[in-house]
């Protein structure tokens, strides 16, 4: 995704089947130093700017279940 500005974002990922280790934890905070990561999940919001990550490459890898919501077009 390309640099958006004025708009909101909010990625919520969560891990259901087993809890992320903390090398996993790690891996996942190296995309985003501002989301509020647990061994359970993932969120973070984007008022300026985009998620660095790949959220299918997430799902594969870490997590169960994915919210994404923008408001795109709502203004």
């Amino acid at each position: 995704m390309g640099e958006r500005v004025g708009g909101y974002q909010y990625y919520e990922f969560l891990a259901l089947d087993r809890p992320l280790t903390d090398r996993q934890q790690a891996e996942v905070r190296a995309l985003s130093t501002r989301a509020r990561i647990t061994a359970t999940g993932f969120t973070n919001d984007y008022q300026w700017g985009d998620f660095g990550g790949d959220p299918n490459k997430l799902m594969e890898r870490y997590y169960d279940a994915h919210l994404y919501y923008a408001n795109w077009g709502c203004e």
